[in-house]
C-alpha cells in the first residue's frame, strides 16, 4: 500500500529545467509518478510513502534550480493505492482554459555551456547558440504555453538523434531543455554585406566579422533581443561614425567587455556591481570609470561613468575572445525600439552598419537591455527589460483582471490577475510610431501568454497621452469600469508596493513632468497617500516654463526663468547675458513671454535649469543629459541654502535662496563645487520639508520615486539626511523610479480600488 499524492507548483516552473530536476528527485529518491508542464503550473503526482512525499517536498523546495521560482504548492488530490509502484516520467504538457503559468526571463550562458564550448573535444566546440536547461533563450522565443518546443521559434529546427538522446535522458543537463541545438540540427550563423548577400557562414562569418571590426567598421550583430551596433570603443574615428550614423550626439554608448578583470581596468567595481554583472540576468551596470583607460572619449562624453556589460549569449563570448570591450548600442536610430527582425534590420540599418552578422533564430519578442546603477552597496535599477522580464511583483491586494495603460515617455503596460501583478518591459516614447507598433505586439504577447482579458482600465489623468486609447484599441471590447489615476500618485504607489506598505506615507515625488490637479505641471511634489487615496502637502516653488516644451531641449530658458524669479528682470537678463552669450539675442523675447508661460514645480526641470546656469548643458540630445551632466560634475560637500515656505498649510520649497547664494560664489567657487552644493541643498531640503509633514502627521516613512531619484549623489544624500531625522525611507529595487513604473502603480491603486466593493477614488490637491 503507497500513496498517490497530486501537487499543483506555480511560480516560474517552466523553461527553466524544473521537469528535469523533478524527476531526477524522485527517481533518486525511489518515487514513482509524473511530471507535467500545464497552462496551469506544473503538475507532479508522486507514488510512494508519506514519509518519501513529505521529504520530496521538502527538498523540491531547498534544491530546485536556480532559475526557478516556486510561488505555491498546492495539493490537487490524494489517494491510497495497492497498484504496482512504476517509474516516474514526464508527460505530454497539457494545455488548460485558464493560464496562471509564469514564464522564465532570458537566462545568461551558464558555465557548464562556456566549458563544452570552449572545449575543442566536444561536439559543440564553438557553437554560437549552446544553452541547456539552466541557461538560454527563454522569453524571446515563446510564442504561447505550456513551454514546449513547438511554442517556440525552435519548432522549425527537429533535433538531430544526438540532441533528441540529451533531451530524452533525465540524468542529461539538457533533459526538456527546448531550445536544445548543435550544429547539426539548431541555428546558424552567418554575414551579410550591405547589399544583402551572404559573405561568409558559421566561424569563417565570426572571424570576417572580428577581423573588420578591428579596422574601424560597424556591424549590426543580432543577439538575444534584437540587435546591436558594435564598434571599436578604442577607436575615437569609429566611435563618431557611428554616432554621425546613429543621430547620437552626446547620449553615453555601452560597452560590453571580455571578461570581469577587464572591467576593472575601465570602472571601479564594487561588490554590489560585480555581483550584477555576473548574475544570470547581466544586466549593462553603471559604473564610475577610471581615467587613461585609453577608451575614446566619444564613448560617454561629459560623463563620469561608464555603462559595462559582460556577454550573455555564446556567440558574444566567442566575439569577446578577440576585443577588451565592443560598444554595444541597440540597433535602432535614436529613441526608435530595437529592431529583431533580420530583414527589418537589413532594410532599416543598411546606413549605420557596414555588414551585418546574423543568425536563423527568431526572435519572437524583442527586449532592450536591462541597466542598473551601482552606487556603493546600493544600486538604482535604470531601465527593466533582458533577464527581469516577465518576472511578476506580489499585489497586496486580490483583484480582477486590469491593465493599467501608462505614462508615455518611458512608457510600459501592466496586467494583474488575482493576487500578482505583471509588469511589461521597457518600451519607450509613445510620441514614435515605432514604439507605438511595440507596445500593440508587447501587449497582445502579454495578453496571450497569460490568456487574460482585461475588464478593468487603469490610466493617467494626462488627456493627451495615447497609453490609455492604444490600451482601449488592443483590448478591443468594452471594460466593467475604468480609473483615471494622478501621476505622481501613481509614482508613490508604485514604491509602495514595492515596499509592501499600505498605510499612509509621506511621498517625495520628484521628476520631469505630471499633470496636476489643478492643470498645472507637476514634477517636485510632497503628498500623503496610500492606495486608495492621496493628499498634496507641498511641493518645489513653482516656475514659468518658457517656451514650453521648448525648454526641455533648451534648459536655459529654464534656467533664465530661475533667474528672473530670484533676481528680477533686470539683473537676471544682465547675468544671462554674461552666462549665454549665445543665446543674448533671444532672451527680451523669452522675458516677454515669461507671464503667459506654462507653470510647473517639475524637479526634472530645475536640475536643467541649474546645469545650464553653471555652463554644464544649454541645449540637450537626449532626455536626461542636462540633469547627468549637472550629477557627473559635481564634487564637494557644500550645501546651498534652501527655504521652507507655508501659506494655508501648504509647504513650498523655495529655491531662491540656493540660486542668489550660487550667483553670488560664482567668482569664488569652482562650478563643480557649486553643483555639488545644489544637490546638497536639495536633498537637505527635501529631507526638513518631509520632517514638517512627519511633525504634523505622525507619519514616519517616507517614499522616494519619480524619474529625479535616478541621481545617485541626491539619492544617497537624502536618505542619510532623512535617517538622521528620525524617517524612514523607502526606495525602489526591483522597479526603476522614472515612468516605467506608472504602469506598475497604476495597477496597484487599481487593484486596491476594485478589491472592496464600493470604495472611492479620493484625492486632494492644490
Amino acid at each position: 500500500m503507497h500513496n498517490i499524492s497530486t501537487f499543483l507548483v506555480t511560480g516560474i516552473v517552466q523553461g527553466v529545467g524544473f521537469r528535469p530536476f523533478c524527476a531526477r528527485l524522485a527517481e533518486d529518491m525511489g518515487l514513482g509518478g509524473s511530471v507535467k508542464n500545464t497552462s496551469d503550473g506544473v503538475v507532479i503526482k508522486l507514488q510512494g510513502s508519506q514519509t518519501q512525499i513529505d521529504a520530496y517536498l521538502q527538498r523540491l523546495q531547498k534544491e530546485k534550480p536556480e532559475a526557478s521560482h516556486i510561488s505555491s504548492i498546492d495539493l490537487l488530490f490524494q489517494e491510497d493505492s495497492c497498484e504496482e509502484k512504476g517509474n516516474f516520467v514526464i508527460e505530454k504538457s497539457l494545455r488548460l482554459e485558464h493560464q496562471r503559468v509564469l514564464i522564465p526571463p532570458d537566462i545568461a550562458t551558464c558555465n557548464d555551456c562556456l566549458r563544452e564550448m570552449r572545449n575543442p573535444s566536444n561536439r559543440r566546440y564553438r557553437y554560437p547558440f549552446i544553452n541547456c536547461t539552466n541557461c538560454g533563450p527563454r522569453y524571446t522565443i515563446i510564442e504561447d504555453l505550456p513551454y514546449d518546443r513547438p511554442s517556440t521559434t525552435m519548432r522549425s529546427f527537429a533535433m538531430c538523434p544526438q540532441c533528441h538522446f540529451e533531451y530524452t535522458r533525465s540524468s542529461d543537463r539538457r533533459y526538456h531543455a527546448q531550445p536544445n541545438a548543435c550544429f547539426d540540427c539548431g541555428p546558424s550563423l552567418y554575414l551579410i554585406d550591405k547589399n544583402g548577400r551572404v559573405a561568409a557562414e558559421g566561424e569563417e562569418a565570426l572571424q570576417i566579422c572580428c577581423s573588420r571590426l578591428k579596422k574601424g567598421e560597424t556591424a549590426a550583430i543580432k543577439g538575444l533581443g534584437g540587435f546591436h551596433l558594435a564598434c571599436d570603443p578604442f577607436n575615437s574615428e569609429a566611435t563618431q561614425k557611428l554616432r554621425r550614423r546613429k543621430n547620437r550626439k552626446d547620449k553615453p554608448f555601452a560597452l560590453m567587455v571580455s571578461d570581469l578583470a577587464r572591467a576593472k581596468q575601465l570602472v571601479y567595481l564594487t561588490g554590489t556591481a560585480e555581483k550584477l554583472l555576473t548574475s544570470s540576468k547581466r544586466p549593462i551596470v553603471l559604473c564610475p570609470a577610471k581615467r587613461n583607460s585609453g577608451l575614446s572619449p566619444l564613448v560617454a562624453p561629459g560623463q563620469n561613468a561608464l555603462g559595462i556589460m559582460l556577454p550573455y549569449t555564446p556567440l558574444h563570448h566567442l566575439l569577446l575572445e578577440h576585443f577588451d570591450a565592443l560598444i554595444m548600442t541597440s540597433a535602432n536610430m535614436s529613441d526608435a525600439p530595437i529592431i529583431s527582425d533580420n530583414n527589418e534590420a537589413q532594410a532599416s540599418l543598411s546606413d549605420l552598419a557596414d555588414l551585418f552578422l546574423m543568425h536563423n533564430r527568431d526572435i519572437h519578442m524583442a527586449i532592450d537591455d536591462s541597466v542598473i546603477a551601482s552606487q556603493g552597496q546600493e544600486y538604482i535599477v535604470l531601465r527593466r527589460a533582458r533577464g527581469f522580464v516577465p518576472i511578476p511583483l506580489a499585489s497586496l491586494h486580490k483583484g480582477p483582471v486590469i491593465i493599467a495603460a501608462g505614462a508615455e515617455m518611458k512608457s510600459t503596460f501592466t496586467l494583474t490577475q488575482d493576487n500578482t501583478i505583471f509588469p511589461g518591459q521597457y518600451l519607450g516614447d509613445l510620441k514614435q510610431i515605432g514604439t507605438i507598433v511595440y507596445y500593440k505586439k508587447a501587449l497582445e504577447h502579454f495578453l496571450k501568454l497569460y490568456n487574460l482579458h482585461p475588464e478593468y482600465l487603469v490610466y493617467d489623468l494626462h488627456p493627451q497621452y495615447i497609453s490609455a486609447p492604444l490600451a482601449r484599441k488592443v483590448i478591443k471590447r468594452p471594460f466593467n469600469a475604468t480609473l483615471g489615476v494622478q501621476h505622481h500618485h501613481a509614482h508613490m504607489a508604485a514604491c509602495l508596493l514595492e515596499n509592501r506598505r499600505e498605510e499612509p506615507t509621506i511621498g517625495a515625488i520628484f521628476d520631469g513632468t505630471g499633470y496636476g490637479d489643478d492643470g498645472t505641471i507637476w514634477g517636485g511634489e510632497f503628498l500623503v497617500a496610500d492606495m486608495k487615496s492621496y493628499e498634496r502637502k507641498g511641493s518645489l516653488l513653482p516656475c514659468p516654463l518658457p517656451g514650453g516644451e521648448k525648454a526641455v531641449l533648451e534648459p536655459w530658458r529654464y534656467g533664465l526663468a530661475l533667474l528672473t524669479l530670484t533676481l528680477g528682470n533686470e539683473e537676471a537678463m544682465a547675468l544671462s547675458g554674461q552666462i549665454w552669450p549665445e543665446k543674448k539675442s533671444l532672451l527680451p523675447s523669452q522675458l516677454a513671454i515669461m507671464n503667459a508661460s506654462p507653470i510647473t514645480t517639475s524637479c526634472g526641470r530645475f536640475f536643467d535649469g541649474v546645469s545650464a546656469l553653471l555652463g554644464f548643458c544649454t541645449d540637450i540630445s537626449y532626455d536626461g543629459q542636462a540633469a547627468m551632466e549637472l550629477e557627473g560634475h559635481a564634487k564637494g560637500e557644500s550645501i546651498a541654502p534652501f527655504e521652507i515656505l507655508e501659506k494655508d498649510d501648504f509647504l513650498s520649497l523655495d529655491w531662491r535662496p540656493a540660486l542668489k547664494w550660487m550667483v553670488e560664489n560664482r567668482q569664488h567657487h569652482r562650478k563643480e563645487s557649486l553643483a555639488a552644493a545644489f544637490h546638497g541643498g536639495l536633498a537637505l531640503g527635501t529631507a526638513n520639508l518631509c520632517l514638517r509633514i512627519s511633525e504634523r502627521t505622525g507619519i514616519k516613512h517616507v517614499a522616494l520615486s519619480g524619474g529625479v531619484w535616478q541621481n545617485r549623489r541626491l539619492l544617497v544624500l537624502t536618505l542619510s539626511y532623512l535617517r538622521r531625522r528620525g524617517l524612514l525611507p523607502l526606495t525602489h529595487h526591483l522597479l526603476s523610479p522614472n515612468d516605467e513604473n506608472v504602469s506598475v502603480g497604476q495597477a496597484a491603486i487599481g487593484m486596491a480600488h476594485w478589491a472592496v466593493p464600493g470604495l472611492e477614488y479620493v484625492q486632494s490637491g492644490q
